[in-house]
């Protein structure tokens, strides 16, 4: 976070722009890296599902596409 803030620091003074504080950029920075933190969350669930209804397919089960497609639509809620 400390190279963060010092790279934007200087990003800001070559627009002529004060520097933000350490303490802001600490905000947007956690923020930033839950959002990525939960994309990340997502994107494995849906591989689990997707994995479920691979072997389901596999072992000549029934899927039902409407099910998963609920499931994809509410994973990392």
């Amino acid at each position: 976070m400390a190279e963060i803030s010092r790279r934007v620091g200087v990003a800001a003074a070559q627009l002529g722009l004060p520097k933000p504080s350490y303490v802001h950029l600490r905000r947007f920075i956690v923020a930033h890296r839950e959002e990525e933190d939960a994309e990340r969350a997502r994107r494995e669930e849906i591989r689990r599902i997707l994995y479920d209804a691979y072997y389901d397919v596999m072992r000549s089960r029934v899927v039902d596409a409407y099910d998963i497609a609920d499931r994809i639509r509410e994973a990392g809620r």
